[in-house]
């Protein structure tokens, strides 16, 4: 399912490091911490244009994880929200992060 959607050598995620840590463009929700995965720098890029003014903090910039690093960062997050689209009130489909990572193994 998701190796369809996948463009180049892993995913993308907006990443600012927090000291000497990387944090990654995550929300809350009732479920528990998302993580907003991106195909594409491009995509990735996007997105941040678009919501700069709410996200917070400075630094951020898109990543591409190899899938090992992916699966170390998917251990702190319940949930993964994959290509989020910038436009509000479009659907966005929450998966596992379980589900997510039995994808890349």
């Amino acid at each position: 399912m998701f190796e369809d959607w996948r463009e180049g050598e892993g995913y993308v995620l907006l990443e600012r490091m927090e000291g000497n840590v990387p944090g990654y463009l995550s929300y809350s929700v009732e479920e528990g911490e998302v993580v907003c995965v991106f195909l594409s720098v491009e995509e990735a890029e996007e997105f941040y244009a678009h919501w700069r003014a709410r996200i917070p903090g400075e630094g951020w910039g898109a990543v591409r994880l190899d899938d090992g690093e992916l699966m170390k960062v998917l251990g702190n997050f319940d949930l993964v929200s994959v290509s989020p689209r910038p436009e509000p009130g479009l659907a966005e489909y929450l998966y596992t992060v379980e589900d997510f990572a039995n994808t890349l193994r």
